[in-house]
């Protein structure tokens, strides 16, 4: 992949780091207890396909050559030391129950993980397992994405890998090696795209949320999967500095994704304190400072307990 100079923003792109902070926002957004926050049936979806496209792009270069399958290993390592670590951690908080089914969901075997944002982790390990096997032989594993894309889960359980997840990795697979360099034509794109893909997708979300019309869930999920890497293109338009910010909270994005649960039980621990149940509206407002909270608890670690974060993020 080729980066322009202009776009880089200590080592990577920031409208793409922009696009991990959306995605992992809404992933809070979804599991703050409270009522669900409406624009989020819409976005949850597209905000899962954004992280596992940008896998499968990434991953594309290395999943082809000699060093294919020493990479693939160190991958699925690195994902795994967190997925036990985050696993483990919740099992503990949950009393260390031993029943069969508990120690299975501690793992999210046959089941949905004990710690349920695992799931994410667990399919990235077999998705990228399943591209390096299938990547032998191109076309098949080309095939067999493009065919997932269109497949839904038969279960809502968690359980199982999602198929269509799969088909958002393997199809960032396929535009890397098919289009050497899509990042930076689609950086290079007029203002008024990217304006426009923002604007047309806030408008939709907005229209589905009114009722008025019958919008199915996945009508347009491809556009805002488009809205949420358009969306640090215009903040950067609009301002700069707040580009670079955004890029630089970013960071810990990993952890605050892992870590995140956490931050909410804690935070449902201070609204016991009241007299009565915090309000929808405040749950949503809090998601913000639940990911700095998050973060914040990531720069210590990095800053005190560096090691950590390679059984805590796999080095991310």
């Amino acid at each position: 992949m080729t980066v322009s100079s202009t776009s880089v923003f200590r080592g990577r792109l920031p409208w793409v780091e922009t696009a991990r902070l959306l995605a992992t926002l809404s992933v809070i957004m979804q599991h703050v207890p409270s009522g669900g926050f409406p624009p989020n049936q819409w976005l949850i979806g597209p905000a899962l396909a954004t992280f596992f496209l940008l896998a499968g792009y990434f991953s594309a270069s290395r999943l082809q050559g000699e060093g294919a399958g020493k990479w693939t290993a160190g991958r699925v390592m690195s994902l795994l030391r967190p997925y036990l670590f985050w696993c483990a951690a919740y099992w503990l908080l949950a009393g260390m129950p031993v029943s069969p089914g508990a120690l299975a969901s501690v793992f999210g075997l046959g089941v949905c993980p004990l710690l349920t944002p695992m799931w994410f982790l667990r399919d990235l390990m077999v998705f990228t397992l399943a591209a390096f096997l299938l990547s032998k032989v191109r076309w098949v594993l080309y095939a067999a994405g493009l065919f997932c894309l269109f497949l839904n889960r038969w279960d809502d359980s968690l359980a199982w890998p999602s198929p269509y997840m799969f088909g958002d990795f393997v199809l960032g697979i396929l535009l890397a090696s098919s289009i050497p360099g899509c990042l930076d034509r689609w950086e290079k794109l007029p203002m008024a795209v990217h304006g426009s893909i923002l604007l047309a997708c806030a408008a939709l979300v907005w229209t589905s949320c009114t009722d008025t019309f019958l919008i199915p869930d996945t009508a347009f999920s491809g556009l805002a999967v488009l809205a949420f890497l358009s969306f640090g293109m215009v903040a950067r338009a609009i301002s700069p500095a707040l580009s670079e910010r955004l890029a630089l909270w970013s960071s810990g994005s990993f952890f605050v994704y892992c870590s995140h649960i956490f931050v909410l039980i804690a935070l449902t621990g201070v609204e016991a304190c009241f007299p009565s149940p915090w309000p929808a509206w405040a749950w949503w407002c809090l998601v913000p400072v639940v990911y700095m909270l998050a973060r914040g608890v990531f720069l210590f670690i990095k800053r005190y307990f560096p090691r950590a974060l390679v059984l805590m993020t796999g080095g991310k």
